[in-house]
């Protein structure tokens, strides 16, 4: 049996072994009878720290390095003793090296302490480790110092200041600190500390990676694993106020500890993927939007994570319950195209889990969620973002304007529609509701393609009321995403975006730069939007260009941060977008860990090509894309099990070798792909494919694969040249 891990190996000995023979169907038979063995390699990616610490990996000075003495003393517990002098402010630091982002308390053993009090600062970049870590210096900031728009977290703050100890104590920050790589310690003064050991108490969730991935780039699977992390990282425990103390998924560790419902679908996503312990999470999740609608059927532009909305009959739709309202800036603001995209991901749940018994009591608010969206849009055409009750209307890329028809907007309550019509046909077992929602779907699409699309530029327009008429990625992302263009333009589109925005770290929001500013887009690259046109990109079969979109933006990230996807990357390639009249001035708000950056969908939906057709898998899809690689491995948590993928090509694509494994009571189809020519298909042994056509099995040409349907248990397909 070949590991994928022995790839060259075993690819040079079939090459030879095909080379020697004139029978491809006997070559086939004999390959298909070996299936391909699971590489446990991977496991030395997972970035995850297992345990309740996480500490440190090396330590270095700044200042005098003769005024500390033995700092590997603070490696660990009681290894020795670190101690500090300091003749003035921030004179000597000690500079701390996690290894890895960690979000939690950070704990600080003191043996003793005399004079000036003692600071921990906190930073995930090592370049951004301030007096008060990387918090915004701007007092007109909205992060000023480390603000946040959690509640569970508080204090908050990038900086701890403690009175020093005259006896051993353990110093712990008072409030959680939700990301940092690097702390830097040092005494507000003259004094001396004599130091034990520092470490972070982690409050972050710990996945079992029961979903992994494997191929032969290592850009790949660093970025796979290091977008599953990110999720790791940004999904917490609202346990302050919530008696259930249930993990909840916000949109980044360190600033933004809220929920975004518009995130979620994405998010979840790659969570389907990562680990089955995710699903109670992302159901929880969703769940948080569904006490708070408002009478009009839209939701809070964000939610906090503690708030008590129990599983079931929502109730009226009357808004946040009393002392739950949504935190911060983000309560006088509409964020309506989120609503849509909370529909969206409903629809995604049960189809991933099965778990209708959720959802069937969220049908009213689903429909009630699309209903908006139908009233404001002429004659059943596109809707309009509007100030609607004298809220500001924004979009996902806030503070830029967002008011009139906006692309990417549409593009998701055709999704919403699609979604909503899943709904009622599987869950209500409605097919009339079905059909109606599903041809107001078809209207918006055409008059989405009528309104959006510029032939002469051959992309879609941002919005209707842009005065520059940008061609954002967001609004050909999200076209491509929902398959709203015919392949014509599709391809037109994916030029666009790599041709007219592509830059050496991804694709860039819009077409102006800061000088020549588009008040309707600030320019910088977006993880979460090139995490969607990769997804498009698979849609209409450019795999090899959304494989080129994640090496650009995800090895960039990973070689020049704390090892996870930020959450925006400025044109010049660094983690600083200035938003120039607003809060977000200093453009140092951007986290460097966040979920909505994920590689894992389009790695383990598209390479791996795993997917779910009906709910809960019990009718599943395995349709790998190669692209350019040569193997890939992975295991898909799915409801009763995993289904595992793991495929290779032999050297110079001589030969084919695809292993599958399902669970039991589940049928799925196995898409071959043929690589350009007729093959002779063999399966556990026997030929099921000869001649352009089946043998003896359900199977069918799609494309430039052979489909074999009804496939249950596990099974290797193979052919060879």
């Amino acid at each position: 049996m070949c590991s994928i891990g022995a790839l060259t190996a075993c690819s040079g000995a079939e090459a030879t072994k095909v080379a020697g023979h004139r029978d491809p169907a006997r070559d086939a038979t004999a390959l298909s009878r070996r299936p391909i063995a699971p590489d446990p390699s991977w496991k030395k990616l997972v970035l995850n720290v297992p345990g309740p610490y996480v500490r440190p990996k090396s330590l270095s000075t700044q200042g005098d390095a003769g005024a500390v003495t033995d700092p590997n003393g603070l490696l660990e517990e009681g290894g020795g003793t670190t101690t500090l002098t300091t003749t003035a402010d921030d004179s000597t630091k000690i500079i701390v090296d996690l290894g890895v982002l960690a979000g939690g308390f950070v704990e600080l053993g003191v043996e003793r302490a005399s004079g000036a009090p003692i600071r921990m600062s906190y930073a995930e970049g090592s370049g951004y480790l301030g007096r008060e870590g990387d918090a915004d210096p701007d007092p007109g900031g909205f992060f000023y110092k480390g603000r946040t728009l959690s509640t569970e977290d508080d204090p908050d703050g990038r900086a701890d200041v403690f009175d020093p100890p005259r006896r051993p104590m353990v110093l712990r920050s008072p409030g959680l600190r939700g990301a940092q790589r690097y702390i830097a310690i040092t005494l507000d003064g003259p004094g001396k500390a004599t130091l034990d050991f520092v470490r972070v108490r982690q409050t972050g969730f710990q996945g079992r990676y029961d979903g992994n991935f494997l191929s032969d780039d290592e850009v790949l699977n660093r970025a796979w694993y290091a977008s599953a992390y990110g999720l790791d990282l940004s999904t917490i425990r609202g346990d302050r106020t919530d008696p259930h103390a249930r993990w909840i998924i916000v949109d980044g560790p360190k600033r933004d500890r809220i929920v975004y419902a518009g995130d979620v679908r994405l998010v979840a996503q790659a969570a389907y993927n990562q680990s089955a312990e995710y699903r109670t999470a992302v159901r929880d999740t969703i769940n948080l939007f569904a006490c708070q609608q408002r009478p009009d059927g839209t939701f809070p532009a964000a939610s906090r994570a503690d708030v008590p909305c129990e599983l079931g009959d929502p109730g009226p739709p009357d808004g946040s319950p009393a002392g739950y309202e949504p935190p911060g800036e983000s309560g006088p603001v509409r964020l309506d195209s989120f609503t849509a995209w909370w529909v969206i991901g409903l629809a995604d749940y049960l189809l991933h889990t099965g778990d209708a018994r959720f959802v069937e009591p969220l049908l009213p608010v689903a429909r009630r969620a699309v209903r908006f969206f139908v009233d404001r849009a002429p004659a059943g055409g596109l809707w309009r973002t509007a100030d609607y009750d004298g809220k500001a209307p924004y979009n996902w890329h806030t503070p830029d304007k967002a008011e009139g028809v906006d692309a990417y907007s549409n593009a998701a309550y055709y999704g919403a529609l699609r979604s909503l019509a899943a709904l009622e046909r599987s869950v209500a077992k409605d097919a009339t509701a079905a059909a109606r929602l599903d041809r107001i779907a078809a209207r918006v699409r055409s008059a989405f393609v009528a309104r959006l699309w510029d032939p002469k530029a051959g992309a879609v327009l941002l919005n209707t009321e842009d005065p520059r008429r940008d061609h954002s990625s967001d609004a050909n992302a999200g076209a491509l995403l929902f398959g709203l263009l015919d392949d014509g333009r599709a391809r037109s589109a994916m030029s666009f975006l790599e041709q007219r925005l592509g830059s050496a770290y991804g694709t860039r929001t819009s077409e102006f730069p800061a000088s020549d500013a588009n008040p309707y887009m600030t320019q910088y690259i977006s993880p979460y939007m090139v995490a969607q046109e990769g997804l498009g990109r698979l849609r209409y079969g450019d795999g090899t260009g959304a494989l080129r979109l994640i090496r650009k933006s995800w090895d960039h990230m990973i070689r020049n941060g704390p090892g996870t996807a930020w959450e925006e990357i400025g044109v010049d390639g660094r983690p600083l977008v200035p938003r120039p009249g607003t809060s977000l001035e200093w453009g140092g708000h951007v986290g460097l860990a966040h979920a909505w950056s994920t590689a894992v969908p389009a790695l383990s939906t598209g390479v791996l090509g795993v997917r779910p057709v009906t709910g809960a898998y019990r009718r599943w899809a395995v349709e790998p894309r190669l692209a350019d690689l040569r193997w890939a491995q992975g295991d898909v948590p799915v409801p009763g099990g995993k289904i595992s993928v793991r495929w290779r090509r032999g050297a110079r694509d001589a030969s084919f070798v695809l292993t599958v494994t399902s669970p039991g009571r589940t049928t799925g189809r196995v898409a071959v792909p043929l690589l350009g020519s007729e093959r002779t298909i063999a399966m556990d042994g026997r030929i099921v494919w000869r001649n352009g056509g089946p043998a003896g099995v359900r199977a069918r040409r799609l494309g430039g694969s052979v489909v074999f349907d009804g496939i249950r248990g596990d099974h290797t397909f193979a052919w060879t040249r």
